[in-house]
């Protein structure tokens, strides 16, 4: 069964909850020999919208805008956020964050300036190749590593939600405008004339429209969280936790 949820605007932040949860991080970076990691927004698909165990950034820092990121180093703790976000950052933080004006400030120049040397962890799930790639092509150069680690975040956050469970379901052709069909025969198409094989499909966003479905797994957007590999013969493979 659908269900709706109505947005609301109520600020559920917990900025006060900042320090006790950055000291837990700390420890847990420490006990995997980093000197640091790395909390983004992002989760594993790489989008805007996110469910609510996957809301890491907030959780640590406070801080609700749907793009930044965090570096949490020994002594200091910089949220990297644009022109958009730089009046709500300092409202919803506490004083251990430092909020830092992204992209003015490029994550290897804060690196450089509040470590000088050590390794930095981050979780692979949550950040593209290229991010990392050109990070760690800067920060190499100057004593600093970048090294994949699992999640820490998600080794001290006790209470985190469990992960979305509900339903997904057929949008009907009528509303969708196309039939999944008619959209996958069409795309293939496209893979055959550049001599691709096949589509890898990592945005729910594109699946949901791809392959009319719909689903609730965050609140207010109708996605279903899944990978997908569109092949040249129309033919999908769906990936569905």
């Amino acid at each position: 069964m659908k269900t709706a949820h109505f947005q609301s605007f109520i600020d559920d932040s917990e900025p006060d909850a900042g320090p006790a949860r950055l000291s837990a991080l700390r420890k847990a970076i420490s006990g995997a020999q980093l000197s640091g990691f790395l909390v983004p927004r992002s989760d594993v698909h790489q989008g805007e919208y996110v469910a609510k165990r996957d809301e890491r950034l907030a959780w640590l820092t406070g801080f609700t805008g749907s793009a930044g990121f965090c570096a949490v180093l020994p002594d200091v703790a910089g949220v990297f956020v644009d022109g958009r976000y730089r009046v709500q950052v300092k409202v919803q933080t506490n004083a251990a964050f430092t909020p830092v004006d992204w992209p003015e400030t490029s994550l290897p120049d804060w690196l450089q300036k509040n470590l000088q040397t050590g390794t930095i962890g981050f979780d692979p799930w949550l950040h593209s190749w290229g991010e990392i790639k050109a990070n760690r092509e800067v920060l190499g150069e100057n004593g600093i590593q970048m090294r994949p680690n699992a999640n820490l975040i998600d080794q001290i956050w006790t209470d985190r939600p469990d992960p979305p469970n509900a339903q997904a379901y057929a949008y009907p052709d009528d509303y969708a405008g196309e039939t999944h069909s008619y959209k996958r025969t069409r795309l293939a198409e496209m893979l055959r004339d550049n001599a691709q094989d096949t589509a890898i499909l990592t945005l729910p966003d594109s699946i949901v429209w791809l392959l009319n479905m719909r689903g609730s797994d965050v609140t207010h957007v109708p996605l279903v969280h899944s990978f997908a590999f569109l092949h040249a013969d129309a033919s999908v493979d769906l990936f569905i936790a």
